[in-house]
């Protein structure tokens, strides 16, 4: 599997500030995957998911988008529609009055053809489950839905790779579930690469890779079960274990013979019916 981002020893560093932002930092994401990345505020992961489509670029090193150096002009707009940002507040990325207007602001600066910017915004609001809003206004949505609507203008551009940089940082519960439920079906359906930048921990678990960042460098890299095994680490970093993680590592502690490394309710669920059981007989 080829990769489709790799940064070759990026530092980067914001005129206002004499720290780097980003210290140093080489790393690939193939093609399919599905990677988190955590950091607490400052720690870098906002400014390394804006690197990814020469939102900023690099003052040192090279970071390469499908073969293309993001600082070179003349592949601009092919690299932004290979790699495709959402951001944390909708408001600013929608422009139309109307949802299937602005699905379709995208391609049509593209030059896309009228017929195929149908196909492809009806395609695009069917698989994030908006559909049925397609006349309303954008304005009117909830803050779920209205993430759901910029993803979409997303995918109407047919990008190979999705950079959501804190995209569920703004909603409720129901619509942080809502948009990672649309992110999975993304990445394991339509086979898009998903950067997914966050600061909850449950989130990060339905990614096959997790990065952790801090002090604008990469300090883990792994699976989930890899990184929240480090709980040390984590909380030196600022962060944190899912919850259910750390129920599972106090049991195990307590001297009962179950993994401590559980990522999911339905997991931890599970386990504590088998210790139940084993109770009674």
């Amino acid at each position: 599997m080829d990769s489709i981002i790799k940064f070759e020893n990026v530092n980067f560093r914001y005129e206002d500030s004499k720290d780097l932002a980003v210290n140093n930092v080489s790393l690939e994401i193939k093609r399919g995957d599905f990677v988190a990345v955590l950091g607490h505020n400052g720690s870098g992961k906002s400014t390394l998911a804006k690197l990814t489509n020469s939102i900023l670029l690099p003052q040192d090193g090279q970071i390469l988008v499908n073969g293309m150096d993001t600082a070179d002009e003349s592949r601009i707009y092919d690299i932004r529609q290979t790699v495709g940002m959402v951001f944390q507040n909708p408001d600013n990325q929608i422009v139309a009055t109307v949802v299937e207007e602005d699905v379709a602001f995208g391609p049509e600066n593209l030059g896309v053809d009228p017929r195929e910017i149908r196909e492809r915004v009806d395609a695009a609001l069917k698989a994030v489950e908006m559909y049925e809003y397609r006349q309303h206004e954008p304005h009117k949505l909830s803050g779920g839905q209205k993430q759901r609507v910029a993803i979409a203008g997303v995918i109407a551009m047919q990008p190979e790779c999705i950079v959501l940089d804190e995209a569920t940082a703004m909603l409720d519960p129901r619509g942080r579930k809502d948009i990672l439920k649309t992110i999975r079906m993304l990445n394991e359906q339509l086979g898009i690469t998903v950067v997914f930048i966050t600061h909850f921990m449950d989130e990060a678990v339905c990614a096959n890779r997790v990065i952790v960042m801090d002090n604008a460098e990469i300090i883990m890299d792994g699976t989930p079960q890899e990184v929240f095994s480090k709980t040390g680490d984590l909380r030196v970093a600022g962060l944190d274990v899912p919850q259910v993680t750390e129920l599972s590592q106090w049991i195990e502690k307590e001297g009962f013979g179950i993994s401590k490394n559980i990522l999911s309710t339905d997991e931890c669920v599970d386990m504590i019916l088998s210790i139940l059981e084993v109770q009674k007989g």
